[in-house]
């Protein structure tokens, strides 16, 4: 059964750990109980301590529920396949997450794939060095240099473009 401090020890749970915290599956139907039960009380009663109270339980399941959110959501981009401790509603929204995620991940990386392959980058240009160049990572992650100058390099077209442009090499034939 559903307390106050059981939801508040779950919250505090959720904030500090990384991973999502054990839940059984009929958690959020014994929430929903549970706020119902609040609520209830807090219409009959009209008192205001018991008033606040049933909207600090709303405010703690609400930073449960959104908490646990995130961290599914991070699962889902993230491409984690054991997930303890979800309950049902929550495999659910993770399985529907997935298929949106691998939906949006393989249209955007199709759209990058295809404008690599238009843009011609693997042309490779000789140029000579007419400044020193310390190393550095180039538009493909790999590292170039150090080079001195008067030194003689092929580099793919869009390397060899900014030092051309850059008037730290001269283009040879």
């Amino acid at each position: 059964m559903l307390t106050y401090s059981k939801l508040r020890e779950l919250q505090r749970a959720e904030m500090q750990n990384a991973e999502l915290s054990r839940l059984e599956d009929g958690f959020y139907t014994e929430l929903k109980a549970f706020l119902g039960a609040r609520e209830g009380e807090a219409r009959t009663t009209q008192n205001l301590l018991v008033m606040k109270e049933c909207e600090n339980v709303k405010r703690i399941a609400r930073a449960v529920i959104n908490k646990r959110m995130e961290k599914i959501v991070l699962v889902s981009i993230r491409g984690r396949d054991e997930v303890p401790g979800l309950t049902g509603e929550e495999r659910d929204f993770l399985s529907r997450l997935r298929g949106v995620v691998s939906e949006r991940e393989a249209a955007m990386l199709g759209m990058v794939e295809e404008r690599a392959c238009t843009q011609e980058m693997d042309n490779i240009k000789r140029i000579k060095f007419v400044k020193d160049i310390s190393p550095y990572k180039g538009l493909n992650e790999k590292i170039y240099g150090p080079y001195k100058s008067g030194d003689e390099a092929e580099l793919p077209g869009e390397e060899a473009q900014w030092l051309l442009k850059e008037k730290m090499a001269e283009l040879l034939q």
